[in-house]
């Protein structure tokens, strides 16, 4: 599967770790995220990053 995009606070971001298939078998196919909490929160703290990764337990802006 490609990198996801989602929608956060109004924005398309790329995750690039911390995310799982959901595996439903489907034609869209959705992804379970780790640490939702943190990762409205890294985007609270990192407005204009278009992409996130999960690392060490934390949301990093990664560009």
């Amino acid at each position: 599967m490609a990198l996801p995009r989602i929608v956060v606070r109004g924005k398309k971001v790329i995750l690039l770790s911390g995310y799982k298939d959901k595996g439903t078998g489907e034609t869209r196919r959705g992804v379970v995220i780790d640490a939702k909490d943190k990762l409205l929160l890294a985007a609270r703290r990192n407005p204009d990053a278009v992409a996130f990764g999960y690392v060490a337990g934390h949301w990093v802006a990664s560009a």
